[in-house]
């Protein structure tokens, strides 16, 4: 039997409730792993995040990182709020397409459940906002009736393209099926793009803040130029469009089961029916909900980086609207009471997958790396799931400000050079020689000009070699794995494990303990991704990495600690 749409919304409003409290109680509730502190530095300082900067989220999210409470608690909250909308969005569209309220619920927990959604949901991250957009953008272009609609159309899709450029797999399908679909006349057209320009504009945020002195200013992009720079990630290209035949086919295949994990398995057949229906009955809707995964997978397996899972959004939007399609056709035999039981099904079966709940791992890890340092020590992090919790506790919690904390391979960047300027000005006044000989090199290197890679790289090696220096008896590495760059820098010196970190140090007495009783850092109870595990594991090995050189060097009592540390971490 079929609901009508037009009856009292509150079902619709109890769902988007409960999809809101799961969340909620499912939400981690400080850091996490990869871009989460960094990000939250920037929307606490309305500063410019890595490319593409992401203005509208930074604004956005600055209002929510100084409401009461704990900045990114709040922020993660943020992003909880942003995927409930959108799975509101996705069940009155499905209402409105099928009229049945059975088949909405279906919907909007399939889509709110899958482990692609409920994993942004539940940290603070910009593809929340990306999720949203996403899903505007279908929906609005398969519900369009008039002009004003194709223009606020036109400014989403714009504004859409300052949070991030995975959306271009749906708008590009979107605006041509737009034209075509309503046969919309070129004034039209060039007036619509002047709305997608207005919504693009957002991003002249990114030079206003840098010329108006932004702490954090990811790409320096006080000119049109670099701002260009920093929208199409230059800095990044290195992971596009490069990647050998194997690797392209192997990120396929596990796009693929990435893709099937999320659909839950058994609604693939409802992907496959709905696809029929839509090329027997409107050929246009299907060439557009065909294109836009096609369009998004053929970039996204060119991409190699750690959260490549939410690069397929486009994916998954377009799938859950074909799934609304192919079970229309049964939508009289989705009863409430199967519907319920297998939405519950599918909350249970994904939760352990996504759930943050207690998870602190990402602020601990942090913590650990830098609590017991020396003052006015100098730490190098080879890895951004150190450095980027750091800024937070830094720049946010105001911890350990007399740290120097670098990440050295943002020192490729002249940009960075110029935050450690202006962050740690006597510390750069004691490196600058240094620096300037690297910057005449770096400079060469950024604007695409010839270079020598053997002086760029000697350069590097010794700007390096003079922070240590500048730092001796406290200069310190956070290294989970080899560094070539590193093991060229003074090889003559000694890299002692201390805690997390590893003590650089001339003369092997100059090493000091640290007080392991104090460091507060436990294995997670619920390691649900890769990158997750890989740190838990590295913890582990530093712990055992402590214990081997305190047996070797026949510290005993730091021995004993050290020990007693692994077994707390490990929980035993």
């Amino acid at each position: 039997m079929r609901n009508s749409s037009a009856s009292k919304p509150y079902p619709e409003i109890i769902l988007t409730a409960v999809i809101l409290g799961t969340y909620v109680f499912s939400l981690c509730p400080t850091l996490y792993l990869i871009d989460s502190g960094e990000l939250a530095v920037a929307s606490h300082t309305l500063g410019i995040a890595h490319p593409t900067g992401y203005p509208l989220y930074t604004m956005i999210s600055y209002f929510f990182a100084h409401l009461p409470g704990e900045a990114i608690f709040n922020l993660n909250l943020l992003s909880a709020l942003f995927c409930a909308a959108a799975a509101c969005i996705v069940m009155l569209t499905a209402l409105k397409a099928t009229g049945s309220r059975s088949l909405a619920v279906l919907a909007a927990c399939l889509f709110a459940f899958a482990p692609m959604i409920w994993r942004i949901a539940v940290v603070n991250e910009v593809y929340s906002l990306t999720a949203l957009f996403i899903v505007l953008i279908v929906s609005i272009a398969l519900n369009l009736r008039s002009r004003r609609g194709f223009y606020f159309l036109m400014y989403l899709i714009g504004m859409a393209f300052t949070n991030h450029v995975i959306v271009f797999a749906a708008a590009l399908p979107v605006f041509l099926y737009t034209i075509i679909r309503h046969k919309i006349k070129f004034r039209l057209v060039m007036s619509g793009l002047v709305f997608s320009a207005l919504g693009i504009s957002l991003y002249y945020y990114l030079i206003g803040r840098t010329i108006g002195g932004a702490h954090i200013a990811w790409g320096d992009t006080y000119n049109l130029p670099r701002l260009i720079w920093h929208i199409t990630g230059r800095q990044y290209q290195v992971w596009m469009f490069s990647l050998p035949i194997k690797e392209i086919v192997e990120n396929f295949g596990r796009g693929m089961v990435m893709l099937f994990r999320n659909m839950f398995w058994i609604f693939l057949l409802p992907v496959f029916i709905g696809y029929h229906r839509l090329f027997t009955t409107d050929k246009l809707r299907f060439s557009l909900l065909l294109v836009i995964p096609l369009l998004n997978i053929a970039y996204t397996i060119n991409y190699s980086i750690p959260d490549v899972e939410s690069y397929y959004l486009p994916t998954l939007v377009s799938f859950v609207t074909v799934i609304i399609i192919g079970l229309s056709h049964f939508s009289k035999w989705l009863k409430w009471y199967l519907v319920v039981p297998l939405a519950f099904l599918i909350v249970v079966f994904n939760y352990r997958s996504c759930s943050q709940r207690g998870n602190y791992f990402g602020l601990e890890f942090a913590d650990a790396h830098l609590e017991q340092l020396p003052t006015g020590s100098l730490l190098l992090c080879t890895y951004w799931d150190i450095y980027s919790p750091i800024m937070y506790l830094r720049q946010v919690k105001n911890q350990r400000k007399d740290v120097i904390v670098i990440d050295k391979e943002l020192l490729r960047r002249t940009w960075y050079i110029k935050y450690l300027n202006k962050e740690y000005p006597e510390f750069y006044a004691q490196v600058k020689n240094q620096v300037d000989l690297f910057l005449v090199e770096l400079e060469k290197f950024e604007h695409q000009k010839f270079y020598d890679p053997l002086v760029i790289q000697t350069r590097y090696v010794v700007m390096l070699e003079a922070f240590i220096s500048a730092r001796e008896d406290r200069a310190f590495v956070a290294m989970p794995f080899p560094d070539r760059d590193l093991q060229s820098v003074l090889p003559q010196y000694h890299r002692l494990p201390r805690g997390l970190n590893y003590q650089i140090m001339a003369s092997e007495s100059d090493y000091s303990g640290i007080d392991y009783g104090r460091v507060n850092i436990s294995r997670p109870g619920n390691i649900n991704d890769e990158r997750l595990d890989f740190n838990a594991v590295y913890v582990d090995q530093m712990i055992r990495n402590n214990i081997a050189y305190h047996r070797s060097a026949g510290n005993f009592l730091l021995l004993k600690q050290a020990e007693e540390w692994l077994i707390r971490y490990r929980g035993n």
